[in-house]
């Protein structure tokens, strides 16, 4: 794939909601005599000691394995010194991605040139030529459970980015809801996939929170690619009979860093509602909740980092105030739990940590085993970032809780780019299928952009994809809901193409109608 083509992919998925982070393609080989020469088993030795102490400052260490050599030296390290202060022998290229980042790192060296060179070689002598493919469990089938319905003429085009869907079961009939990234539209459509009504907001809605009498929407300002701004905001907006959409006056919170995710809730126990609120950012953002105080909203932050992708608020194992669980990405990535103490006070505790190559896009609690306790549904694919290979261990993750909240891991499925799974017994047969969608599918077929596991019981799933002809081709978003109310749990599926130059043409979401 063509440079320009990898990059408006990127910046397709950095815009929506999660991976804030752009790169370049490097050459198809790395010549290694320079480090060779320059290093022995003391050198590597001395690299991995310094890469302990400089790389762990910042995320999760990573070891070599996790990249190819071309990778390591000609994408990643030359990104990673100017976290370190390091500037010189980094291309030009590099450079102009990163130059809207560049006041935030450290201006001076923080480690010196031979030190560098060290964990250079380090990284570039233990990674492997190339990563290993991943083996699937079982063949990939043709999905027999669901009609596919592509959106409406109108809505297929050369440019597909949805930015958030949503099956919207609050009023009957129910109701699809489409947000469109590249022109900030609203698009209402009923139970029969017909446009109702469509609405040009002022930047593209990532997340909806649906009330008695209004909705609260959250957008991430007028710029979708990645930025430091903080132009994102959560306000009402509401949706009247014809599908038409009106802003109302109040504006609940505004000047976020790319926020992707609110959540309306009492957190602190004095009956007013707070607001839950991930900023993704891009160098800066964090996770914070908003407490109303008369006329007034206070911010009180939970964790003061970029790449929040999805925050939890679960009362379920509790008899006090809720506590919280979040998703964060950007580098330092994990499974954060925060603790509340029914005040409003929170105490984060880590509960998973992934590195940094895994580009962690979405999780869920599901009890998958019946035993009372939540597990943990995980996924990561995001590849829009200085790394863009298929990666063996993106994919479907599944963590059972063990007790005293302890997680291992007792299932994988590997998926390339992977961004979302969505746990429903869609056949109701009593046990739990996924429906899972990729960004960044691997391979030419595409056949990844959807994949379908049918539980089978005791985290057993038999694979299934669609169609070869079906209209998707890199998924952005997901949600599942009854469409037209015949009791059956469909699917909505947004779509993330770019095609301009061919000229091909896309849906901007299809509808999976459950005929099972």
């Amino acid at each position: 794939m063509k440079l320009n083509k990898l990059l408006v992919f990127a910046c397709l998925a950095l815009a929506v909601a999660t991976m804030v982070r752009c790169g370049g393609v490097g050459d198809d080989k790395v010549n290694d005599k320079s480090t060779a020469a320059a290093s022995g088993p003391g050198d590597v030795k001395k690299g991995q000691q310094l890469a302990a102490q400089y790389c762990r400052s910042c995320h999760q260490l990573p070891d070599p394995s996790l990249l190819d050599k071309v990778t390591w030296r000609k994408q990643v390290l030359p990104v990673m010194g100017l976290y370190l202060g390091i500037k010189y022998q980094v291309p030009d290229s590099i450079l102009y991605l990163q130059s809207d980042n560049l006041a935030y790192l450290p201006q001076a060296s923080v480690i010196d040139s031979v030190a560098w060179q060290h964990i250079i070689n380090y990284y570039v002598s233990k990674a492997p030529e190339h990563l290993p493919v991943p083996k699937r469990p079982a063949p990939i089938k043709e999905l027999p459970f669901f009609k596919i319905i592509p959106a409406p003429a109108e809505w297929v085009s050369t440019r597909a980015l949805t930015s958030y869907v949503k099956i919207d079961e609050s009023v009957n009939p129910h109701r699809l809801i489409v947000c469109d990234g590249m022109t900030n539209k609203v698009i209402v459509l009923n139970d029969k996939i017909t446009t109702v009504n469509s609405s040009t907001m002022s930047g593209a809605i990532v997340d909806m929170v649906f009330q008695k009498d209004n909705i609260s929407a959250t957008t991430l300002g007028n710029d979708l690619w990645a930025n430091n701004a903080k132009k994102g905001s959560v306000k009402e907006i509401s949706i009247d009979k014809s599908g038409k959409v009106a802003i109302q006056e109040k504006l609940i919170i505004d000047k976020l860093g790319r926020p992707v995710s609110t959540t309306i809730v009492d957190l602190n126990l004095d009956n007013i509602p707070d607001y839950l609120v991930g900023q993704f950012g891009k160098m800066t953002g964090r996770l914070s909740w908003f407490e109303q105080q008369g006329s007034n909203i206070k911010e009180h932050i939970l964790r003061d980092k970029p790449g929040c992708v999805k925050a939890i608020v679960d009362n379920k194992n509790t008899s006090r105030a809720p506590n919280i669980w979040a998703l964060f990405a950007q580098g330092d990535e994990g499974l954060f739990k925060y603790i509340n103490d029914g005040k409003g006070n929170f105490t984060e505790k880590r509960v998973i940590s992934f590195p940094p190559s895994y580009g962690s896009t979405y999780f869920d609690l599901v009890d998958f085993n019946g035993d009372g306790l939540q597990d943990i549904i995980y996924t990561c694919g995001d590849n829009g970032d200085y790394s863009q290979i298929p990666k063996p261990y993106h994919g479907i993750y599944i963590y059972l809780n063990t007790g005293d909240e302890k997680f291992v891991n007792k299932y994988f499925y590997p998926m390339d780019g992977c961004y979302k799974a969505i746990v429903r017994d869609f056949d109701k047969d009593g046990k739990l299928d996924i429906a899972a969608i990729s960004q960044f599918p691997g391979g030419t077929d595409r056949k990844e952009a959807f994949i379908y596991l049918k539980g089978r019981g005791a985290l057993d799933f038999q694979a299934f994809t669609l169609p070869t002809n079906t209209p998707l081709t890199n998924a952005m978003t997901i949600d599942a809901g009854d469409i037209d109310g015949d009791g059956k749990t469909d699917l909505l599926v947004g779509n993330g193409f770019v095609d301009p130059v061919k000229g091909n043409k896309q849906p901007l979401f299809i509808v999976l109608k459950n005929i099972n």
